[in-house]
C-alpha cells in the first residue's frame, strides 16, 4: 500500500478536523492543540507559519504532524509545536503502518527544515504515547532530551482529604461564585492578572492577541472554555483550558495576589474537571513542569497527578551560529520555539 507525505493545505481543514475526532475517540494524545483553530491563533499572534503534514495511503489521511516555522533575519526555525510540552508529533492509528508513517511525516519535515536551511528542528513527541521507534529511526542522532508531564483520570479521585481537602473546603466557605460567562470586561482583567502573575514569576506571557483569540474563537468552536472565579464582585481568579474529544488541557491559570488565601485556583481546577468529566472527557493533562523540585509539580501532586515520559528530539543544522545568537538573541528572535539547549550555549551572545 503506497504512502505519501505533502503539506496539509487549509482548504482541506474539514479533512483535518474529521481525521483529529475519528482519531480522538481512541487516543488521548490528541488534544486541542493540534485543532485548526489553535493553528489560527498561533499564525494571528504571530508566532510563526504553519507546515502541517499530512500522510495519506490510497488518498486517505492516515496521519499528521503539525509544526510552524518562524523565519527572521536571524535565521528559520521549525518546531512541531511552538510552546512548550507533550503537545506535538506525529499522530495517527497503531497498526502495521504506524511507523512508516511515523517514518515519512518526521523525513518530510526534515527535508522541508533543510530546504529552508533552517536553524534547527524540533519535535515534541505526544502525550500518553510512549512509542518512540519512528523517532529513532528519523532523530536517532539528534539531541534527545527526556522529559516528563504529569496527568490525571477524570472521574475517579475525590480529594476529601489532606491539604488540598482543606483548601477547597475553604474556597467552598468563602462564598466563592464561579462564572463561564465570557465578556471584554471579563477578558481584559483575567489577562492583566495573568500577566501579572507571570511577570512575578518569571514566566514567559502568552501574547495578548492569541489569548483572546482563543476566548472568542476557541470558545465558539468549543474547543477552548473559560471560568472565572469571584468574590465580593471582584475577580478573584480565573483559567482557560482547551478541550479535545478525550483530554482537558491545563493552559492559562490565573488568581489575583489578595484572594489567594480564599484558593480560587483549586475552585477553579475542580469546577473545570467536574465540567469535563461530565462531558465525557478522560483525562486532565496537566502539562510538564520544570522539575520535581518546583512548587507547580508539588501542587500537581496534591491532585495526585501521576507521571507520563515524553522526548524532545531536536536536530542541529547551525550550530555555530546558534552559538554566535546565545540565550539572548534565540529567546529574542525565537520565542515559544526550542530552538537550542541553552545548557550548551557559551557565554558569548550577539545582539542582533
Amino acid at each position: 500500500m503506497s504512502l505519501q507525505a505533502g503539506r496539509l493545505q487549509p482548504n482541506q481543514d474539514a479533512e483535518y478536523h474529521d481525521f483529529l475526532d475519528r482519531l480522538g475517540q481512541t487516543s488521548p494524545a490528541v488534544l486541542g492543540y493540534h485543532y485548526p483553530v489553535y493553528r489560527d491563533m498561533l499564525c494571528h499572534a504571530g508566532i510563526g507559519e504553519p507546515v502541517y503534514l499530512g500522510a495519506r495511503q490510497e488518498g486517505r489521511l492516515t496521519g499528521v504532524l503539525p509544526a510552524f516555522r518562524r523565519k527572521t533575519a536571524a535565521g528559520t526555525v521549525y518546531s512541531s509545536l511552538p510552546f512548550f510540552g507533550p503537545n506535538a508529533g506525529v499522530l495517527c492509528e497503531s497498526g502495521e503502518t504506524r511507523k512508516k508513517i511515523h517514518e515519512s511525516l518526521l523525513t518530510a519535515l526534515l527535508d522541508q527544515a533543510r530546504a529552508d536551511e533552517a536553524l534547527s528542528c524540533s519535535v515534541y513527541t505526544p502525550f500518553l504515547d510512549e512509542d518512540f521507534q519512528g523517532y529513532e529511526a528519523v532523530f536517532g542522532d539528534a539531541v534527545k532530551t527526556l522529559k516528563f508531564t504529569q496527568y490525571n483520570e477524570l472521574g475517579a479521585p475525590v480529594w476529601e482529604h489532606g491539604a488540598l481537602g482543606r483548601n477547597l473546603k475553604k474556597a467552598k466557605r468563602s462564598g466563592m461564585i464561579i462564572s463561564a460567562e465570557v465578556t471584554a470586561e471579563k477578558l481584559e482583567c483575567f489577562y492583566a492578572l495573568y500577566e501579572q502573575e507571570c511577570r512575578a514569576n518569571g514566566i514567559p506571557v502568552k501574547p495578548k492577541a492569541g489569548v483572546f483569540f482563543l476566548a472568542e474563537k476557541g470558545v465558539a468552536s468549543g474547543r477552548a472554555k473559560l471560568y472565572f472565579a469571584y468574590l465580593n464582585g471582584q475577580m478573584a481568579g480565573g483559567l482557560m483550558v482547551l478541550w479535545s474529544p478525550q483530554t482537558v488541557s491545563y493552559y492559562i491559570p490565573c488568581v489575583h495576589p489578595d484572594a489567594k488565601t480564599h484558593q480560587p485556583g483549586v475552585a477553579l481546577i475542580q469546577h473545570a474537571m467536574e465540567c469535563a468529566a461530565q462531558a465525557g472527557l478522560r483525562f486532565w493533562n496537566w502539562e510538564s513542569s520544570p522539575d520535581r523540585e518546583s512548587g507547580v509539580y508539588r501542587f500537581k501532586k496534591k491532585w495526585s497527578a501521576v507521571e507520563a515520559s515524553y522526548r524532545i528530539y531536536l536536530k542541529i543544522f547551525c550550530k555555530e551560529r546558534l552559538e554566535e545568537l546565545g540565550r539572548e538573541g534565540i529567546v529574542r528572535h525565537f520565542p515559544f520555539f526550542y530552538v537550542y539547549p541553552f545548557s550548551q550555549l557559551r557565554e558569548n551572545t550577539l545582539s542582533l
